[in-house]
């Protein structure tokens, strides 16, 4: 009887002694602009717990603090935001999970994060942002995985958070039980992708063209040799904000990192012929400006071109995200 007792007890002791790995959220979130009111957490996961991931073959329960995500993001806000505005913002949690990965010779740590962001007035709520990624943490990197999994789960959020602070919304009204089906509801009704012609003219923003609302105030401007090189404004100004894009002759061309590209049209959506290595280079947009402004399209640009990288890199179709605009690189 006190060898059962025994065993008992050190089971649960066992079980108690968990490890335990807790989401820090200590990045900047507060919202500029002062208009938030709100953060509200809508959790739609099936399972309620991240999962664990393991440190030396220990696993780690990644956990928010208390184990209440909705209340440790609430605190994270408030402490960012002293002044309120009036704008109730939504985060809605669709998948995070968090999990070993056995491979040949280690385990790795996963991440897989999707999350989408909403502005609420009244009873509608309206699509501002979303992100989806899956993360990877090797052993023989990445000194400890659980933290590295937590801090990046803390840096996700804050990045949707603030991406939803200063995004457009797009202006699809939807009632609370859609919320599940947005994208399907919301594609429906975007213009440019329901029109058999597209509008002539620049566009300053992705929503813009989603709208097919082209701006009056910019014009294409073009070389000697008739290549478009950037954008003017009314003073025929070299633009050194970067736009999204322009349509001509009923096609659509996108600025990137590597110049204009021509956007092209399926069933699935927009996407540009190019590679991945391409669009994820980073040109700034100083740099870019630069370049217009001397008239050609600059040693930036035409160097990302001409790189022996992008000149390697498989060309293949670069699907752009329908609501956001981003490109869609995995």
């Amino acid at each position: 009887m006190m060898i059962k007792t025994f065993f008992l007890l050190l089971f649960s002791i066992i079980i108690s002694a968990q490890k335990i790995q807790l989401v820090q959220l200590t990045q900047n979130i507060k919202d500029k602009s002062k208009s938030a009111k709100s953060l509200t957490i809508i959790d739609d996961r099936e399972d309620p717990k991240i999962g664990s991931v393991s440190h030396q073959n220990v696993p780690f329960e990644i956990q928010f603090k208390d184990n209440q995500m909705e209340n440790a993001v609430q605190e994270w806000f408030l402490s960012d935001n002293k002044k309120l505005g009036n704008t109730d913002f939504i985060l809605r949690i669709e998948t995070l999970k968090a999990y070993d990965e056995p491979t040949e010779k280690s385990t790795l740590g996963k991440l897989d994060v999707k999350l989408s962001s909403f502005v609420k007035k009244g009873d509608k709520y309206y699509f501002v942002s979303r992100l989806s990624d899956n993360f990877s943490f090797q052993p023989k990197y990445d000194v400890h995985i659980p933290k590295l999994t937590a801090n990046k789960l803390s840096f996700v959020l804050s990045k949707i958070i603030n991406e939803t602070y200063s995004n457009p919304t797009i202006d699809v009204a939807l009632n609370e039980n859609e919320l599940k089906n947005y994208e399907e509801i919301i594609l429906k009704q975007i213009k440019s992708l329901n029109i058999e012609t597209l509008s002539e003219g620049v566009y300053p923003d992705f929503i813009s063209f989603l709208k097919q609302e082209p701006s009056k105030e910019y014009a294409v401007n073009k070389n000697k040799k008739g290549t478009a090189i950037g954008f003017i404004n009314a003073k025929n100004w070299p633009v050194v904000e970067r736009l999204f894009g322009y349509v001509e002759n009923g096609t659509a061309f996108r600025l990137t990192p590597v110049g204009f590209l021509e956007m092209k049209k399926d069933e699935k959506g927009f996407f540009v012929i190019s590679s991945k290595n391409a669009l994820s280079t980073q040109v700034s947009e100083g740099m870019i400006a630069g370049s217009l402004i001397g008239g050609i399209v600059g040693g930036a640009v035409a160097g990302a071109i001409d790189s022996k990288e992008s000149q390697s890199s498989r060309m293949q179709k670069i699907y752009i995200d329908s609501l956001t605009g981003a490109y869609i690189l995995d």
